[in-house]
Order: structure tokens, then sequence, then C-alpha cells
């Protein structure tokens, strides 16, 4: 679990440079360093980018919904289909 994101100061500009974790399993906690932090958390990704800065705007809305897998004649291969109306908003 991440409870919080390691920042470092370079040339007067704040940058993440590792996290500090839980193992979940046994309690212990770490610091995590890295070059490069890269937040892959999916529908939690507003959580991580509001530990980076607390004044973030939130940017990810979750909606339930399907995947469905259509034959590469419906659309180019570098698009992509969304129905923004949905059921639930």
């Amino acid at each position: 679990r991440v409870d919080s994101l390691l920042k470092t100061t370079i040339d007067g500009k704040e940058h993440i440079c590792g996290a500090h974790v839980t193992n979940t399993l046994t309690g212990e906690e770490y610091n995590i360093r890295a070059k490069c932090v890269i937040n892959a958390t999916g529908p939690y990704t507003d959580s991580i980018r509001i530990m980076g800065d607390s004044a973030t705007r939130k940017i990810c809305q979750p909606s339930s919904g399907v995947h469905i897998v259509l034959p590469g004649y419906y659309s180019p291969e570098s698009m992509g289909l969304l129905d923004p109306s949905t059921s639930d908003g």
C-alpha cells in the first residue's frame, strides 16, 4: 500500500522520487526510491495524484461498464469507441 510519496527539490522545483509503502501482510514499512515514478493505479489514480499535490483537481470518474471486442474493420487500429450515453450517466 502506498502511504505517501517521497519528494526532493531540484533547482527549486519539487519532484517525486519514490514512495513510502506498507506491506499489508506483515505490517513492514519501506521507503522505495526511484528515478521515475509511474502512477498506474487505474480508478485509484486521483488518490495517488493528491498525495503528490493536495491542490490537484480530480480527473478520474470511475464508471461501470463492459469491454466489447469488435472486428478491425469497424475502426482504425489507433482509435477507440466510447458510448457516453450510459444509463448510470
